[in-house]
């Protein structure tokens, strides 16, 4: 337990180290602390430690930080390991679910922030693409898709159906991209089965949930479905 508690202050050292080395951070003094609070038992320092992964330093429309890459694999470590048990946790936007759950929201976030929907409309708004770079973050995100796709599949079956309604979202975004495809038909089965017994928020499968259960598996299965998770506020 020490260890991976070692290995977990290792990994908010790393997202610190790419904050500071961004020119245009802002110094956040309870940052570190409250990135520590992910793994507290305390539901308030869980809270307050939710507002700073979906704060500013990470992503801002249209841009993907450095900071991001280390995020995402501290919150894949943070899955992982269960970190947070049954303990329901109200999100910074009042949502009420497992912290599991609030961690694959934040990735189905992070996944649609690299997508080529967004990399279109980065360029409509920069004149140029954020791939040309092959040192840029978002590439460095991609990369860890496929681990996300993993971390999001370890859920698809969770106890808690908030859970698996999450994880759903995450891996529908996930399987559009072809080194992903293979994932397909599982994850149109499990969004069928998700809308055939109903969920307490459907709104979670935003270009899925309008339509019929056959209909959205048959979207994920062509790739076509395309969530769009909650947007972040802008730097200011």
């Amino acid at each position: 337990m020490a260890e991976e508690r070692a290995d977990l202050r290792n990994m908010v050292d790393d997202i610190m180290r790419a904050c500071e080395a961004d020119e245009y951070w802002l110094p956040d003094p309870e940052m570190r602390a409250s990135l520590h609070g992910l793994v507290a038992d305390d539901p308030r320092s869980v809270t307050v430690g939710l507002a700073y992964l979906w704060g500013r330093s990470f992503i801002e429309y249209p841009n993907v930080f450095p900071s991001a890459v280390p995020a995402v694999r501290y919150v894949l470590a943070l899955l992982d390991r269960r970190i947070g048990g049954d303990t329901v946790i109200r999100s910074p936007d009042g949502r009420l679910r497992p912290l599991r759950g609030h961690l694959l929201t934040w990735l189905s976030f992070v996944a649609e922030a690299v997508g080529d929907v967004r990399v279109r409309k980065f360029v409509e708004l920069a004149g140029y693409s954020p791939l040309e770079h092959p040192n840029s973050a978002w590439h460095a995100v991609r990369r860890l898709r496929s681990q996300m796709y993993d971390a999001a599949a370890a859920f698809l079956d969770d106890p808690d159906a908030g859970v698996r309604q999450e994880a759903i979202t995450v891996a529908v975004v996930l399987v559009r991209v072809s080194e992903l495809a293979v994932h397909r038909e599982r994850i149109a089965a499990a969004a069928r089965a998700l809308l055939d017994a109903g969920t307490d928020q459907p709104q979670a499968l935003p270009e899925v949930a309008g339509r019929s259960a056959v209909g959205a598996a048959a979207a994920v299965r062509q790739g076509t479905a395309d969530p769009a998770p909650a947007g972040l506020p802008g730097r200011e």
